[in-house]
C-alpha cells in the first residue's frame, strides 16, 4: 500500500507533519481528517531510481531509524506474534503505533512486501541499514522452523540488552566528556582574554617578573592572538580523527592501540566479548549454524584486532576443530570464555555457557564504567584546578611585589 507524505493543521491549530498509508491520496485526506488533521499538503513518497529495481517498484527508505524505536518496535512485533496475531495485522499494528516517520514508512513497505507473498526475512532485507544481518538471519531461521515468536523474543531481549549497554557507556563517559570540553574552553577563554587584560597592569613597571608570570604572559599573547586558529586546529584534529579511523588503516591503528589503554581498553575488551557472547548465544538458540554464525558475530564486536582473530578461528573451526581451541590460541579473549565454551561444547551447553559468560561480563562492564568515570572525574578536576591555580599564582606574585613596593 503507497506511504503518503502530508503536511497539516490538527484540531488545535498547530502546524504538523508526518506520513500515512493508504491505497489513494484521497482515502490518505480522509483518514487523517477522522483523526482531526486537516491536510494542506500531500503527495505519495516516491523511491530514488537506484532503489526502484531492488524493491519491486515500491517506496525504500535507505537511512537509519533511531535504535530505541527499532528496539521498541521489536518487543511489540515478539508481543503481538506470541499472541498468536496474524502477521499482516501484527505489522499494521506496529506501524501505526510507532511515532517514528522513518521507521513508519520502512514498516508499511515491509508489510507491503509481506502481503505481495514475500518472507518477512525477504521483505526486511531489502532495508540493510535498518535491518542488521542478525535480524535478518534469524527471521529466516524462525520462520523455516514455524518458531517465529520464539525467535523474536530472544530478538527483543537481544536488542534490548545492547541498547542498554550503549546506553550505559555513553552515559558514564558523557559527563567527563562535558567537563573536559568546559576546561578546555574556560582554559583558552582565561589566557585569549581575561589574563592579557589584567597583566596589562605590570607592562608599565619596571619590576621583574617571576618566571611564571613570565611563562603565563606569553602563552597568554601567543593564546590571544591565534585563539580561532587554536580551536580550529582542535575542531579540525577531532574530524580528521573520525575520518582517520574510518579508514581501513586508521580504524585498524586505533582499535590496537585503544586495546592497550590503561581501563580504557580493559572496558572496550569486556564489551566486546560480552556482545560476542551474547550474540553468539542467541543466534544458536535461535538455529543458526555455528559458522554462519561467527560470519556475523565478527562485525558485531566492533574491534577490528578481535574480528581479526574471530575470522582466523572460523577457519581453524571450518577444519573440524572446537570453538574454544581457536579462541584461545589467538589471545585475544579472555580464559574464562574459553574455558566456559570448552565446557559447554563438551556437555551439549554452549547457548548457556554463552549466556553465563556475557551475563558475567556484563556485570564487569558496570563495574569497569564506574571505576573509569571515578577515575576520570578526579583526574579532570585536579588538572582544571591546577591550570587555574598556575593562572591565579601568576599574576598574584607580581601583584604582591607591586604592593611592598608601594609600602616601602
Amino acid at each position: 500500500m503507497p506511504v503518503y507524505e502530508y503536511k497539516g493543521v490538527d484540531s488545535a491549530g498547530k502546524n504538523t507533519k508526518g506520513v500515512v498509508e493508504s491505497d489513494s491520496s484521497k482515502n490518505a485526506r480522509a483518514r487523517l481528517k477522522q483523526k482531526g488533521i486537516f491536510a494542506t499538503d500531500i503527495k505519495e513518497r516516491l523511491m530514488s531510481s537506484s532503489t526502484a529495481k531492488g524493491s519491486g517498484g515500491r517506496a525504500t527508505y535507505s537511512g537509519t531509524v533511531k535504535m530505541k524505536n527499532l528496539t521498541l518496535m521489536i518487543r511489540q512485533l515478539a508481543t503481538l506474534i506470541k499472541a498468536r496475531i496474524p502477521l499482516d495485522e501484527a505489522l499494521t499494528a506496529v506501524t501505526e503505533q510507532t511515532n517514528d516517520n522513518k521507521l513508519k514508512s520502512v514498516m508499511s513497505q515491509v508489510k507491503e512486501s509481506v502481503n505481495s507473498g514475500k518472507s518477512l526475512a525477504e521483505s526486511c532485507a531489502a532495508f540493510p541499514k535498518v535491518f542488521s544481518p542478525i535480524f535478518i538471519s534469524m527471521i529466516k531461521v524462525g520462520e523455516a522452523s514455524g518458531n517465529l515468536d520464539l525467535v523474536l523474543n530472544r530478538l527483543a531481549q537481544f536488542a534490548e540488552g545492547q541498547y542498554e549497554l550503549r546506553n550505559k557507556v555513553f552515559g558514564a563517559l558523557a559527563y567527563p566528556a562535558f567537563i573536559m570540553t568546559a576546561g578546555i574552553g574556560i582554559t583558552i577563554f582565561l589566557f585569549a582574554f581575561a589574563v592579557p587584560k589584567i597583566t596589562e597592569v605590570f607592562a608599565g613597571s619596571k619590576m621583574p617578573l617571576p618566571m611564571i608570570t613570565i611563562v603565563m604572559i606569553s602563552i597568554s599573547g601567543f593564546t590571544s592572538r591565534n585563539w580561532p586558529l587554536i580551536i580550529g586546529a582542535m575542531v579540525g584534529s577531532v574530524f580528521f580523527f573520525k575520518w582517520y579511523t574510518s579508514t581501513a588503516k586508521g580504524r585498524d591503528w586505533w582499535d590496537t592501540l585503544s586495546l592497550k589503554i590503561p581501563a580504557v581498553g580493559q572496558l572496550k575488551r569486556m564489551i566486546a566479548v560480552s556482545r560476542f557472547a551474547r550474540t553468539l548465544s542467541t543466534m544458536i538458540g535461535s538455529g543458526v549454524q555455528l559458522l554462519d554464525s561467527i560470519d556475523i558475530v565478527k562485525d558485531v564486536v566492533d574491534n577490528t584486532v578481535i574480528r581479526r582473530a574471530l575470522i582466523q578461528s572460523r577457519e581453524s573451526i571450518a577444519e573440524g576443530k572446537s570453538i574454544a581451541g581457536p579462541l584461545k590460541a589467538s589471545g585475544e579473549f579472555p580464559p574464562i570464555l574459553t574455558h566456559m565454551i570448552a565446557v559447554g561444547e563438551k556437555t551439549g551447553e554452549l547457548e548457556e555457557m554463552l549466556n553465563v559468560v556475557s551475563d558475567t561480563y556484563d556485570k564487569q562492564v558496570d563495574n569497569a564504567i564506574t571505576s573509569v568515570t571515578r577515575l576520570l572525574e578526579p583526574i579532570m578536576i585536579v588538572v582544571m584546578g591546577g591550570v587555574i591555580g598556575l593562572v591565579a599564582l601568576s599574576i598574584f606574585l607580581p601583584m604582591l611585589q607591586l604592593n611592598n613596593l608601594g609600602q616601602s
